[in-house]
């Protein structure tokens, strides 16, 4: 009976050795990088050198992952996190294997990069300045939507246009599209989010037919 028990908390840390990342899931849809920070400070964890927010299409998933500095530090925060809490909700965590990046390459394989939106950080390298709107027409050009947010101020995305297409899953279908975005400051972004959440794409023309949804990506 002693040798089984000692076996089955043996299978944890040989499953969690070498690994420096950890899953947090059920998240709260909401939950901010700010949160997850706070989360961080509350329950005392060590060697956290990353806090990323995971997405698909850029919308979040209810998952996250924090970065160790060192595989050291793994169980005495998963220890840690074993009764934690992100706003009324109480988590999971896990150790993982490092994330996979959400870029990838375009079906016609010409080595393109292109955007999913999917992993950490939504796979974008710079971080807390991109927005990410749905609910417009779904064949809208990537000029009419940079046309559309003329009253706002946008670097290019990633080296591309500042709007830029997030593509589609693979044979699939859809009404209505959605692009990525980049305001020049998280000021802008934030503007941008207030001023275009929940209003309709050209009322005058389209009427009710396409409400707007737009949010930060972290």
């Amino acid at each position: 009976m002693f040798k089984s028990t000692a076996i089955r908390r043996m299978i944890p840390r040989f499953v969690d050795e070498g690994r420096t990342h950890i899953q947090l899931r059920e998240l709260p849809r909401s939950a901010l990088l700010t949160d997850l920070r706070r989360l961080c400070i509350r329950n005392q964890l060590l060697g956290v050198t990353d806090v990323a927010i995971d997405y698909h299409r850029f919308l979040p998933t209810g998952r996250a992952y924090l970065t160790l500095a060192h595989t050291k530090h793994l169980q005495k925060n998963l220890q840690a996190l074993e009764k934690a809490s992100v706003g009324s909700l109480t988590i999971k965590a896990t150790s993982a294997p490092p994330p996979r990046s959400g870029h990838g390459l375009d079906r016609t394989g010409t080595q393109r990069k292109v955007f999913s939106g999917n992993g950490p950080h939504g796979g974008m390298s710079s971080r807390m300045k991109h927005v990410v709107i749905w609910g417009l027409p779904g064949k809208i050009s990537e000029e009419a939507v940079e046309n559309y947010l003329r009253d706002f101020r946008l670097d290019n995305v990633d080296g591309k246009i500042g709007a830029v297409k997030v593509e589609l899953p693979a044979n699939t279908f859809s009404l209505y599209s959605r692009y990525l975005v980049r305001p020049t400051s998280m000021p802008e972004a934030h503007r941008l989010v207030r001023k275009l959440h929940m209003t309709y794409y050209q009322p005058e023309h389209w009427g009710r037919r396409y409400q707007l949804r737009a949010r930060v990506v972290y």
